[in-house]
């Protein structure tokens, strides 16, 4: 093989490597957007706040007036 060949062969290897590293990145990127764990620890009061509202509404939802 010529010095071009073997110039080729390398650069696609380094951007086989270079693709490994940035779907290793985004596997980790993607596991942490979908975890309530790391919105729950960005933002606690909020998370609490939403649960809270979302218990009032479903026990106005579930619950029936009181009648007398």
């Amino acid at each position: 093989m010529d010095a071009q060949s073997q110039q080729i062969i390398k650069d696609i290897q380094d951007k086989r490597e270079k693709l490994g590293e940035n779907l290793a990145e985004l596997e980790v990127r993607v596991r942490d957007a979908t975890n309530w764990r790391t919105y729950f620890n960005r933002n606690p009061w909020m998370i609490m706040g939403a649960a809270a509202a979302a218990g009032y509404v479903l026990s106005a939802i579930l619950v029936p007036p009181k009648r007398g």
